[in-house]
């Protein structure tokens, strides 16, 4: 369900002034008018009902709704859904940055997906080399894109996105991981059969996270593919066509995804795979 996703609290009157980021949002995109009501995420995730007030030519006011009332038939079957679905351990993005705007497409995509972290770094194969104004630039760009992407797919997953690190970067925010979730499972894409390893049996049993690494065009390099395995990286090559970078991230992401979910249905009980 789509929310509106606030960077600030209503003042102690309830209402509220919002900007022309907003306002296209819920002027232009939802096509809001004053009386409507509209749902929003407050700053501590907690989510909360608004009615607009009044409507400017790049701005509105909108007021905080004390008696929230029944929930709407769509919003009712939105959570009895969620309510079926088992919980997901955090699925962590590292992605190396490709050439052009890729990056913001897969921002984008793995926001709607519901990935909790995106780690991009630069190996060996990444044309990009960034500045450190241009890397902060980027960053910020991102955050928008991660926060217009959540606001459309209505995702609860808090994205996060980290600053701009590098290859040795990447394997220590790793191994900090494992020591918080130590049954954790990091997967390498990669275009040569490295191992013979299936998804299905690197997600079994109790995984507390997951980590993909995705490559920029070229892929990663053998040295950085041996360092990967080195840390524990598990290599895994999916289908015989070798994909791009883009198609590679949100592919993976979406297989760990209904792997996951539909997990019971694939484990027998003697732990083997169907």
């Amino acid at each position: 369900m789509r929310r509106l996703i606030l960077n600030e609290y209503p003042g102690p009157s309830g209402s509220l002034s919002l900007g022309s980021k907003e306002y296209r949002y819920l002027v232009r995109v939802l096509r809001l008018q004053i009386g409507e009501q509209f749902r929003a995420l407050l700053p501590n995730g907690k989510e909360a009902l608004f009615t607009i007030t009044a409507i400017g030519k790049s701005g509105l006011e909108v007021a905080l709704v004390k008696d929230i009332g029944p929930l709407p038939e769509s919003a009712i079957a939105d959570e009895e859904r969620r309510a079926t679905l088992p919980p997901l351990p955090p699925i962590i993005l590292c992605q190396a940055l490709p050439k052009g705007q890729k990056m913001d497409l897969i921002v984008r995509q793995a926001a709607e997906a519901g990935v909790s972290h995106i780690i991009p770094f630069i190996s060996q194969h990444s044309v990009p080399r960034l500045d450190k104004s241009t890397a902060q630039q980027k960053l910020e760009r991102w955050n928008r894109i991660i926060k217009e992407a959540r606001q459309q797919s209505g995702s609860d997953v808090t994205t996060r996105i980290e600053p701009i690190t590098d290859m040795k970067g990447l394997l220590e925010f790793w191994e900090q991981q494992k020591k918080i979730t130590p049954n954790s499972q990091a997967i390498l894409l990669h275009q040569d059969p490295l191992a013979q390893g299936t998804l299905h049996g690197y997600l079994e049993g109790n995984i507390q996270s997951v980590h993909i690494a995705v490559g920029p065009e070229g892929g990663f390099s053998d040295e950085e593919a041996a360092q990967c395995i080195e840390h524990g990286f598990k290599p895994l090559l999916l289908g015989v066509n070798v994909l791009r970078t883009e198609t590679a991230a949100i592919f993976a992401t979406a297989a760990v995804q209904v792997l996951l979910l539909e997990k019971a249905s694939w484990i027998l009980s003697n732990n083997s795979i169907v």
